[in-house]
């Protein structure tokens, strides 16, 4: 069950964005510090229709102090700079450095992990489902931001202590979203739940329900445009058959106002697939649909081809394109269009790109 639980630990650094990490120091107590990071450049017509470069750097750093033989004290910190993470492109200025994870806690062996901070939150062990394409953001849980500013995504907020923990087959997570001063929250709190089946000569299948409510600070709805809570639910799989993956997910969630507003409604389909065709050359595909009621009214309808070449274990180049064919939403409150990732979710575009990761 140790061993497990390392494991369950590494996963969540990999899922941060490292393939792996460098040792830089080593305590005579078995203290240690990891450095690991991601260096891309990207050449796309996604956000005006003409071709341009992007530059897609991420830093990280993990940390181990060895209590005892069941507890060690841990942390993670990573950072995006100058990205094609959404809130850089569209909210705040390119050059920024901007933290993803920043959390601290507790790796207790058996008895599980407790983190606090911007952690991943377990349910990335859902939004992982359809996130599999180097081209493409996250699109369930969007409307997460207007409870919570600090929710670039539903899986990354400010504030959060989480516990998790893994019996057998079992994964959980759950946490309370506490906020910050910048955060406006009064409350939060989410779960995820992951079961993996072995199923033999037949495959594995690995379903996962997730759910995760927040609410505004009473003294704050104005700030948040009268948006009262969020609530997020969501059910999903991948199945696993030799070199494919095939996964599928429905998410659904509604922010409530308290200014007279309608709620604003979206439900979101995502089919992926991944074929390994051998130790070099992957090829994905995927369709995402998701449509809006009652709030900006944005549709999603995209189609995902992309094929990834390994140059070596940890460096690859990405093509990909992306046939779009919603149409962009309306905010009524500001009077401006909603588009999704930086572009109109009516606009095709293309994606090609070199990434190293260390």
């Amino acid at each position: 069950m140790k061993t497990k639980t390392y494991l369950i630990s590494a996963l969540a650094i990999l899922a941060c964005g490292a393939t792996q990490a460098a040792e830089i120091y080593r305590g005579k107590d078995g203290s240690t510090v990891d450095l690991y990071g991601r260096l891309g450049f990207n050449v796309s017509d996604k956000k005006t229709g003409d071709t341009q470069g992007d530059f897609d750097g991420r830093l990280g750093f993990s940390g181990r102090q060895v209590v005892n033989d069941t507890v060690s004290v841990i942390g993670l910190a990573q950072y995006q700079v100058n990205s094609a993470e959404y809130a850089n492109n569209v909210e705040g200025d390119n050059d920024s450095l901007t933290a993803r994870y920043v959390w601290a806690g507790l790796d207790m062996s058996q008895y599980g992990k407790l983190t606090g901070g911007r952690v991943s939150s377990g349910l990335i062990m859902f939004t992982d489902i359809g996130d599999v394409f180097a081209s493409s953001d996250v699109s369930t849980g969007r409307q997460a931001r207007y409870i919570d500013p600090t929710a670039v995504q539903v899986f990354r907020q400010d504030g959060t202590v989480q516990y998790q923990n893994s019996f057998g087959n079992l994964d959980f997570s759950t946490a309370y979203i506490i906020g910050n001063n910048t955060s406006d929250l009064d409350y939060g709190y989410n779960a995820a739940l992951r079961y993996t089946l072995d199923m033999g000569d037949a495959g594995r299948l690995a379903p996962v329900v997730a759910f995760q409510k927040t609410r505004a600070d009473q003294g704050e709805k104005s700030r948040a445009n009268g948006a009262d809570t969020f609530t997020y639910g969501g059910v999903g799989t991948r199945y696993y058959l030799g070199p494919l993956m095939l996964g599928y997910l429905y998410s659904q969630d509604t922010v409530t106002y308290v200014n007279g507003r309608a709620d604003s409604k979206d439900k979101n389909h995502e089919f992926t697939a991944v074929y390994d065709i051998n130790s070099d050359w992957t090829v994905r595909a995927g369709y995402r649909y998701l449509s809006n009621k009652g709030g900006d009214k944005l549709m999603l309808r995209d189609t995902t081809f992309e094929v990834q070449y390994k140059l070596t274990p940890r460096s690859s180049i990405y093509t990909a394109y992306i046939l779009r064919n919603g149409h962009d939403g309306y905010n009524a409150v500001t009077g401006s269009n909603v588009s999704f990732g930086g572009s109109s979710a009516s606009q095709s575009f293309y994606h090609a790109g070199l990434r190293y990761e260390f």
